[in-house]
């Protein structure tokens, strides 16, 4: 056998097995990261939670945090994240500020899901307790989305949220957080938000798969180097 005929499928099943190996590897490291992220949202769960109040905070190192806050809604400036689907049905993240008690500093917080209903030139009825309220939460990791226009929201149907955003809209200040709800103040909202290592099982698979790619990759050119071989010694 000439290594001119071998040379070239040599070299391709390297760089395959070469790349497939690394796309597992880089899975792994997925799987291993949302592990290390859920053993520390479980050891943060089992701490008392911190209370946010009227006085600024750092909100750096406060990733999962479980946190309270005490203050009024402020409905107007409520705003609707949309394509969030829950059990194959389509609706909303509703955000709103919480005027913290004794301050003008105020808390964005994602209240939950709700239906987006069969007209959605007509937004859903967000039941909202009025007075004095007490939030308790989880403070949520900076949002990481793509963009495609320059056209973030509707009126009050955002695509994506950020404080940076709902500061310049609302005008209002805002603690350095936003606080994902977890207690049910019987508003109908639903808070069923996935857990911090969602996915990590998924990431192993995709992993075993890229390196069964890479295994069958060697298979197959050992299989077709040796009937060379066979067939050239024949």
């Amino acid at each position: 056998m000439r290594p001119a005929s071998w040379f070239w499928p040599t070299a391709a099943a390297i760089f395959v097995v070469v790349v497939t190996v690394l796309l597992g590897r880089w899975q792994l490291d997925r799987a291993h990261m949302r592990e290390a992220r859920e053993a520390r949202y479980a050891s943060l769960a089992a701490l008392p939670p911190v209370a946010i109040g009227g006085e600024p905070i750092d909100g750096h190192n406060l990733d999962y945090h479980r946190v309270s806050a005490r203050g009024r809604w402020l409905t107007r400036y409520g705003i609707f994240l949309d394509n969030q689907v829950h059990q194959g049905q389509d609706g909303y993240d509703v955000y709103m500020p919480l005027r913290l008690e004794g301050s003008d500093l105020n808390l964005l917080v994602d209240r939950g899901w709700i239906a987006a209903g069969g007209d959605r030139r007509r937004l859903p009825e967000v039941k909202t307790p009025g007075g004095r309220v007490e939030v308790s939460g989880s403070v949520l990791l900076p949002l990481r989305f793509k963009e495609y226009g320059t056209t973030y929201r509707e009126g009050r149907i955002w695509e994506n949220v950020t404080l940076e955003r709902f500061r310049a809209w609302s005008g209002l200040e805002l603690q350095p957080v936003i606080v994902r709800q977890s207690d049910d103040p019987g508003d109908g909202l639903i808070r069923d938000w996935p857990r911090p290592d969602s996915g990590a099982d998924r990431n192993r698979g995709y992993a075993f798969q890229w390196f069964a790619f890479a295994l069958l990759t060697c298979l197959l050119w050992a299989y077709h180097f040796f009937r060379r071989r066979s067939s050239d010694a024949g």
